[in-house]
């Protein structure tokens, strides 16, 4: 199987290590992700408040370039990004009066989307279009015994109208993967709330505290390791540990991995080989998993 493939500007940056796992994960299983050509950033969280119009043109115009590369699903590993050109495809084809603003934007350009790409997460692929039971096939490195809080955060699968592929209230793709590498899933009260990333650069004050808010749920379920579906959620969960153990004078962390690090690693990676960090490698370790 093939797909078109959305990377986000997160995954080309800070967030790599969920690039370059994502990669090993789906090469191992006999897919082939095609990057999309000349792909621009989704303006996902922002855009769509300060610019309407042009969130959707900016969003189609990625799907417009999935189109003419000959594929329909367009995987992103992003929560943000597919919440984005979920969102921008839903109000192009729902909202005429914002589907005539939209082409208005897009006359003269190179942008051509004739309705037939769509955002898909790479968890849906894995999935529906793999399978549980052939992922199992692929394990060398059971990961027996280690407890993995299941973490879907907040755009994923909400509003559930636009994401459309589990219930919003009661999910279970997250859970289904973690148990398919050996693991104990372990859900938590607040696996759905936001990690507290978009408020990073306008109040961080509340938006660590979200973080922390999210981590400490899991904690308080006995979880070893956390592991979650966004480049972004990256971002905040695995690089604010320390600054989390300083501000809240706690003396634990809950590492924080991406869903393709943990599969890579019961596929028999190394954390070096998929960027895993030094808190979570220290947990591997104590489990005995690695």
């Amino acid at each position: 199987m093939s797909y078109a493939y959305y990377p986000g500007c997160a995954s080309h940056g800070l967030s790599k290590d969920v690039d370059i796992a994502t990669r090993k994960v789906f090469e191992t299983l006999g897919l082939k992700l095609e990057e999309v050509k000349d792909w621009n950033c989704c303006g996902g969280g922002f855009l769509d408040e300060y610019d309407e119009i042009g969130h959707i043109a900016l969003n189609l115009r990625n799907l417009s370039i999935v189109e003419k590369m000959g594929y329909t699903k367009m995987v992103t590993p992003c929560s943000v990004c597919l919440h984005s050109h979920r969102l921008a495809t839903f109000k192009y084809k729902e909202n005429k009066d914002l589907r005539k603003e939209a082409e208005k934007r897009m006359k003269g350009t190179s942008i051509s989307y004739q309705g037939k790409a769509t955002a898909e997460h790479i968890v849906w692929v894995l999935v529906r279009d793999v399978g549980v039971e052939k992922i199992k096939e692929r394990v060398k490195r059971p990961l027996t015994g280690l407890r993995v809080a299941s973490y879907y955060g907040c755009q994923m699968l909400r509003p559930e109208e636009i994401m459309g592929f589990e219930s919003a209230y009661k999910p279970h793709s997250m859970e289904d993967l973690i148990a398919a590498t050996g693991a104990t899933p372990v859900p938590f009260p607040m696996n759905k709330a936001c990690c507290g990333f978009p408020l990073m650069g306008s109040n961080p004050k509340v938006g660590i505290k979200l973080a922390f808010n999210v981590l400490k749920s899991a904690k308080d379920q006995q979880a070893d390791i956390m592991v979650h579906p966004c480049s972004l959620c990256h971002l905040q969960l695995d690089s604010l540990q320390t600054r989390i153990m300083s501000e809240f004078n706690v003396n634990w962390t809950m590492p924080a991995i991406y869903i393709t690090q943990l599969l890579g690693l019961a596929f028999g990676f190394s954390p070096e080989e998929l960027g895993i960090g030094k808190y979570a490698t220290e947990v591997l370790k104590s489990k005995g998993v690695i």
